[in-house]
């Protein structure tokens, strides 16, 4: 990383099954491994609370909305703590405030609802965002037996979800959605993982971040 450079963040968002995880992996062992690089990483949801708890008595979509708009605003504080505080070279993260609109607009939520609620333009900027998609049909395959999953991870959700994260990062693309302002500082590239291994993803995301001067 170039001396005295802000922290930066950077985040993998996008479609569950898509790659996410193995990729953030992948990422951090780079960093920290080739470069030498101190960084700190995280994913949203960020409150055990409400991910392990509060979401699963949940049982209508606006109380859905709502407990991921809390948990945005407790990662936001925790974020702009750890930025100011000049401590890590890179913030690493699974998901970013990008995916409650993508969320929000799959159970039928209004970009500029969305951004009322969660009041993003009030909290960090992500500077990387890399969009994970894949097709829906191969993303749900690779989550379907995981232990881990959520009530979210079913294939018509799956789909929806789909379409939402390419439409998300086309709009950010253009840079032209007002909603999304908190966004458009951001560098964007998309990854379609549906026919390419984890290595070949991998390979495509340090290339893109070699390419913008990220390390």
């Amino acid at each position: 990383m170039k001396e005295n450079k802000k922290t930066l963040w950077i985040a993998a968002s996008g479609l569950d099954g898509s790659g996410k995880t193995t990729l953030v992996d992948n990422l951090y062992d780079w960093f920290t491994t080739e470069f030498g690089l101190k960084v700190y990483r995280d994913r949203l949801p960020h409150d055990k609370h409400i991910v392990n708890e509060l979401l699963d008595a949940s049982h209508d979509k606006y109380t859905d909305r709502l407990l991921f708009a809390v948990d945005n605003r407790i990662f936001g504080t925790r974020l702009r703590d750890i930025l100011k505080s000049g401590e890590y070279d890179i913030v690493l993260t699974q998901r970013c405030f990008l995916d409650s609109f993508v969320h929000g607009a799959v159970q039928g939520y209004s970009y500029s609802w969305i951004e009322d609620l969660n009041r993003t333009s009030e909290l960090p900027r992500t500077d990387v965002i890399i969009h994970m998609v894949a097709e829906a049909r191969t993303a749900y395959s690779r989550i379907r037996n995981d232990p881990d999953a959520d009530k979210f991870e079913y294939p018509a959700y799956i789909r929806k979800q789909e379409v939402e994260t390419r439409r998300a990062y086309a709009e950010c693309e253009t840079g032209n959605n007002i909603d999304l302002d908190p966004f458009n500082t951001a560098q964007h590239f998309a990854i379609d993982s549906t026919r390419k291994s984890t290595d070949e993803v991998f390979e495509i995301a340090k290339s893109q971040l070699l390419k913008l001067g990220i390390v």
